[in-house]
């Protein structure tokens, strides 16, 4: 099945690598919530930083 053999890890990457391309730093992010679909692969998350800026993904970020 799609996405059986992606790991916590591989997303956590995925939706970090994004963040930054985003120029949010990592260490500034107070909340992160990371929304997985497993059956099409797809994440989405929102960030929260310290000083209340939220940014997340309008497009799924996927693994290959």
């Amino acid at each position: 099945t799609a996405g059986s053999n992606m790991s916590d890890s591989d997303i956590e990457k995925a939706v970090k690598e994004d963040i930054k391309a985003a120029g949010v730093k990592i260490n500034t992010i107070d909340t992160l919530e990371v929304y997985f679909k497993p059956e099409s692969s797809e994440i989405y998350y929102v960030a929260t930083t310290k000083t209340g800026e939220v940014v997340g993904n309008k497009e799924a970020l996927t693994i290959a």
